[in-house]
């Protein structure tokens, strides 16, 4: 049997913001109906009532996939900051193909919902809280996929820490030793440079250590 479809309804909501468009799928004298939720930013012209193709159906759900894929977006940024590569990898593992989570990531970059820059900042600020050296903080930023540019913001941020401060922060607090028996010097070095400090400011932080 073939199939028609009609938009029995388009009505605004949220202020004009968003429209419901309610459509029907015939199927002989089968009737099911579906409620799609679209952004008028983003609609090149308004649906309007009457029969449809299964091709313009298609792209208002793809629309409707889309306006949902950024009020994702929009609630994992207030949790935490992300760059795009990360956003769009959370908006896959909640459901939404690579193609529309793409381009609700685009759409709130766009917006300037979506600053790469404070975000490094932010996952920055919270590397230096867990008492993480440099090298750890940048290159969790790059597994995230930050960009280089957002990097740079992050790097300005960590030249204005002493990292050898921080690396003594973390000895003191994991109760590490850096004198005496020389396999458990090694761990303990291993351990710092695994946090991501470097073997210059491990020497440093040991004047902070003997304060």
């Amino acid at each position: 049997m073939n199939k028609s479809y009609q938009i029995l309804e388009v009505r605004a909501a949220e202020g004009g913001a968003r429209l419901l468009v309610e459509i029907e799928e015939r199927v002989g004298e089968a009737r099911q109906k579906e409620v799609l939720s679209l952004l008028c930013a983003r609609l090149t012209r308004l649906p309007q009532r009457g029969g449809i193709s299964l091709e313009e159906v298609e792209e208002l759900r793809r629309e409707a996939a889309i306006c949902a894929a950024i009020g994702a977006g929009l609630r994992a940024l207030g949790a935490s900051g992300s760059s795009r590569r990360h956003l769009i990898e959370k908006l896959r593992v909640r459901g939404y193909s690579h193609d529309v989570a793409a381009a609700a990531v685009e759409e709130l970059a766009e917006k300037g919902y979506l600053k790469e820059e404070e975000g490094a900042l932010r996952e920055a600020e919270k590397g230096l809280a867990k008492l993480w050296g440099d090298r750890r903080i940048l290159a969790d930023l790059q597994a995230k996929g930050y960009t280089a540019g957002a990097l740079k913001y992050a790097e300005a941020r960590l030249r204005t820490e002493d990292g050898a401060a921080r690396c003594a922060q973390l000895i003191r607090k994991r109760r590490l030793c850096l004198s005496g028996e020389e396999a458990e010097v090694r761990r303990s070095v291993a351990a710092l440079m695994r946090y991501g400090y470097t073997m210059q400011e491990i020497r440093s932080a040991q004047k902070y250590t003997k304060k």
